[in-house]
């Protein structure tokens, strides 16, 4: 049987047989009884960080053992203060087959820490079913990364990646190919710029950066060459806090001296070691005392 991959997000490991409703013809009239679809969510529980970049994928398999094709939805109702990006998701599910579907599960910058459900059902009339979904905070004061969930912004994105991939607490280069950390989306053009904000001024005294670093990307060949460490002034000017050149490590440190505050740190890329892109595994800024 071949398994037909759909890219639409879920987490939660819940199993839902229903008889869902059929749409055949021209006139797509529905019709009721025909094939058996299976909704299966993968995981029993999911972690949201309350911040733009904090969701994580909730991730459903529909299988299909009737001998016909089956037009599906799955309605998705989220309690607040939790998101989701679909409120329904509708897909044809083949005959004795497979389709994936995917959506966001969020939770807005300001939300308190707390454990909430999603609430899951397959077709109009189908079983509802739920899965709890827990929330934290963002981290804030000494000690926490300021960075980790955004918001960012970036001046270009690789269609395989997604700005939020540098700042969503992974700093292994190995799980690049998980589109973890961001890539740009202009090819052999410089310079690029990667930006997270943090909603007001914040002390900042320890920046860490990290750029492609695995056994098979390794940094002197991939990773960020040249680039600059800029703050965002009172006045709405960037200044620059520190400037590496010719660097081929995979991770890098900078402490501003004195210790600066600001609402935004900036990564001005003017060059990689391969000279096409400018890759972010992760950027971190820290508030250390």
């Amino acid at each position: 049987m071949s398994v037909r991959k759909i890219i639409a997000v879920l987490a939660v490991s819940l199993t839902a047989v229903a008889g869902v409703a059929l749409y055949a013809g021209a006139a797509s009239a529905a019709r009721q009884g025909h094939g058996s679809v299976t909704m299966t969510v993968q995981s029993r529980s999911l972690d949201v960080l309350a911040a733009p970049c904090g969701g994580r994928p909730l991730v459903v398999d529909l299988a299909n053992s009737g001998s016909e094709g089956a037009y599906v939805d799955v309605f998705i109702t989220p309690e607040r203060p939790l998101v989701t990006s679909h409120d329904v998701i509708s897909t044809y599910v083949p005959p004795n087959d497979n389709v994936v579907l995917r959506a966001q599960i969020s939770a807005p910058l300001g939300s308190a820490g707390g454990t909430h459900d999603v609430s899951l059902r397959l077709g109009p009339r189908g079983h509802r079913q739920q899965t709890a979904v827990t929330v934290t905070p963002k981290p804030s004061g000494p000690g926490a990364n300021l960075a980790l969930g955004g918001p960012v912004s970036a001046s270009s994105t690789h269609g395989n990646f997604h700005a939020c991939g540098g700042v969503d607490g992974n700093t292994d280069s190995e799980d690049w190919s998980t589109r973890t950390g961001w890539n740009d989306g202009t090819r052999a053009v410089f310079p690029d710029t990667y930006t997270v904000e943090f909603g007001g001024p914040q002390p900042i005294n320890r920046i860490v950066l990290y750029t492609l670093d695995s056994a098979r990307y390794p940094a002197a060949r991939y990773g960020l060459r040249d680039f600059d460490v800029q703050v965002l002034g009172s006045g709405d000017e960037w200044t620059t806090v520190s400037s590496v050149r010719g660097n081929i490590t995979g991770r890098l440190e900078i402490s501003p001296d004195p210790v600066v505050s600001t609402t935004s740190v900036r990564i001005v890329a003017l060059a990689s070691n391969s000279g096409d892109y400018s890759r972010i595994v992760e950027l971190e800024v820290y508030q250390d005392s």
